[in-house]
């Protein structure tokens, strides 16, 4: 019994290893979950895509399977690694930006980028996200 504790706990550890150092960074500095975050950010308009900026979109990913929670996706800037979070889903259908903030831990190792819709401007929606329940 004992082993089988310590395999599930190394299995556990090395999956979270693999997961992407910024959405594990900012999900754990400000308690991003299904139910929103722990640590107010300032919610804003979202990042402005017209300046040529490098953007790069990242899924935060939520295994807890709660349909009317919400979901959480971060587009970065890599250049002045600042980051949006937008927020969407909930009981009420939400759709809202925030940020930027800095992206101390802005390692993109391991993360799975999804498509940037350059024509956007900040408050408009980014292209949809598909479900993603791996990671």
């Amino acid at each position: 019994m004992k082993n089988l504790v310590i395999a599930a706990l190394m299995g556990l550890l090395s999956s979270q290893a693999l997961g992407c150092p910024l959405s594990q960074s900012l999900a754990e500095r400000y308690g991003i979950s299904f139910s929103g975050f722990n640590t107010a950010i300032p919610e804003t308009k979202g990042p402005e895509t017209a300046n040529g900026r490098s953007l790069v979109r990242v899924r935060i990913s939520d295994a807890s399977n709660v349909s009317d929670g919400f979901h959480h996706t971060i587009v970065m800037d890599r250049t002045t690694k600042k980051a949006w979070i937008l927020r969407t889903g909930g009981f009420v259908g939400v759709y809202q930006w925030y940020g930027p903030v800095d992206a101390v831990d802005a390692a993109l190792d391991d993360c799975r980028l999804e498509p940037m819709d350059t024509s956007l401007h900040g408050s408009q929606q980014p292209a949809p996200i598909q479900a993603n329940r791996h990671g």
